[in-house]
């Protein structure tokens, strides 16, 4: 039994670890404004591709706080070091999908958003059932096709289409953190 846990635990800390990325980001805040951690410049509108669950839209570089809040308790939840910020970064982990999250000037932002199952969609109603031709068809050609994903740029952030073959395993909404 131990050793079922211990192979999760070692891949949950590897994606912890896995998110470091450049300075110079867009920050969203939960108001829908969007900020330059750099500039601190403001945008009035949100942009970029946003996730749903629950009645709660997620997007990369979204505060987290409300969030979390909005979606109850998770049934996993780590954290350890960030190397996408200065501080703890945090894995709330639900049924269907996980929340990555960095630090940013005492928040937590939203660092991506990993869809897991078949039970959750993007809005385009692209889910884990899709196809590779179904993804093409719905959103165009990829930014950038490695074969084992489709990458997918819009406004700062990624949303990426992990495969195997033909099939989707998983969705990431994505940083440019990570």
């Amino acid at each position: 039994m131990k050793r079922k846990l211990f192979l999760p635990t070692i891949l949950t800390v590897a994606v912890l670890f896995t998110a470091c990325g450049g300075s110079d980001s867009k920050v969203i805040e939960s108001d829908g404004t969007a900020t330059n951690s750099a500039a601190n410049a403001s945008v009035t509108e949100a942009k970029g591709y946003v996730f749903t669950a629950n009645g709660v839209d997620m997007a990369a570089d979204m505060d987290a706080a409300p969030i979390v809040e909005a979606l109850g308790e998770p049934e996993e939840y780590f954290e350890a070091p960030s190397c996408a910020g200065e501080g703890i970064g945090k894995l709330y982990t639900y049924a269907d999908f996980e929340v990555q999250t960095y630090p940013v000037d005492g928040k937590d932002l939203v660092l991506y958003v990993l869809l897991k199952t078949d039970n959750v969609a993007t809005a385009e109603g692209i889910d884990l059932s899709k196809s590779r031709d179904d993804i093409i068809s719905t959103y165009g050609d990829p930014t950038k096709d490695n074969g084992d994903s489709l990458i997918y740029e819009k406004d700062g952030m990624k949303l990426i289409f992990f495969m195997d073959g033909d099939s989707i395993t998983n969705i990431e909404y994505d940083s440019a953190k990570n």
